[in-house]
């Protein structure tokens, strides 16, 4: 069994051998050899009829995008230029694309948003939006493309879509009230047979009495006596802080408690105006006044002279 299975090994490996060392020298001496021309620069076509004519087989290889060169121009080849190579070789060549195309996406059943993202990511452009009344898809979902699916396109071209405006609902449609002034947006929903819903008052740049946004959209279809939401611009409150004269801005006072506080100060020269208008009503200056000592002081000198008189007496 091994014998017979070591034989077989032996077989083999001579044949291959064989085939090696002596068959394919001996093909290859005499097969016919050619060098592989320049088709770079030329039309396929044309590369294709220049290589068949030296013996060489034609494949379309890759696909390359320049919207700077024609289409169908050879840009690369390979085998590359003058290498030998034998007859009936097989020659790749890679032919320019023009501009390259994209594959329009399927939009239909997508939100207006989702729709739009994804148009940008594919390198398309969201076109125009044409809305209709229907049930056939939810409200700000596409209804259908005016470019089909699977249609290739080139970049940046636009895709207009048609977007649900949801079911009718009544014969009157939401007037369009952003960037008109509350009063005026009153009487267009009055003049509608509309009513005017909750106003919320929103801080913003823009004219104090503008109108910011609306609830429903415009061009929604309504009853008669539907509420319409309003949201109404305010002028902006700025709030400034003045720090006290410690830096401490938990502890600012007004500026009246400061004027307060410097009120007492003023009270201290009063007397002193006081004593200056008795002077001038008197007359008198009650600093020459005599204390009650000096009094006490004249009234014995007086008692001590009368004394000695009565002794020399």
């Amino acid at each position: 069994m091994f014998k017979k299975l070591g034989i077989l090994v032996l077989i083999i490996v001579g044949f291959g051998l064989f085939i090696n060392s002596l068959l394919m020298p001996w093909y290859v001496k005499h097969a016919e050899l050619t060098k592989v021309p320049s088709v770079t620069g030329l039309n396929f076509l044309e590369a294709k009829k220049v290589l068949e004519e030296s013996g060489l087989d034609v494949k379309q290889g890759d696909i390359r995008y320049d919207e700077n060169k024609p289409i169908g121009l050879v840009l690369d080849q390979a085998p590359a230029v003058d290498e030998t190579v034998k007859r009936g070789r097989r020659v790749y060549l890679t032919v320019c694309g023009g501009e390259q195309l994209v594959d329009v996406p399927r939009l239909i059943g997508k939100s207006e948003r989702d729709a739009r993202f994804t148009l940008v990511q594919r390198n398309l452009t969201p076109g125009d939006i044409v809305r209709k009344f229907t049930a056939e898809q939810p409200e700000d979902y596409v209804i259908s493309q005016i470019i089909q699916p699977g249609s290739k396109v080139k970049k940046g071209t636009k895709v207009d879509l048609i977007i649900s405006n949801g079911p009718v609902i009544g014969d009157i449609i939401i007037p369009d009230l952003i960037g008109k002034k509350h009063a005026d947006a009153q009487k267009i929903l009055l003049d509608k047979k509309l009513k005017v819903g909750k106003v919320t008052y929103q801080s913003s740049d823009l004219p104090a009495g503008q109108i910011l946004d609306q609830y429903p959209k415009k061009d929604k279809s309504a009853k008669e006596n539907t509420s319409v939401d309003l949201f109404v611009a305010k002028k902006k409150t700025e709030v400034i802080k003045e720090p006290d004269e410690e830096g401490d801005n938990g502890n600012m006072e007004p500026p009246d408690n400061k004027i307060k506080k410097e009120e007492p100060k003023k009270n201290k020269t009063e007397p002193a105006e006081e004593k200056v208008k008795e002077k001038k009503e008197t007359g008198t200056d009650k600093s020459k006044e005599k204390s009650p000592t000096e009094k006490t002081n004249g009234k014995t000198n007086n008692t001590d002279k009368s004394k000695e008189k009565k002794e020399t007496n």
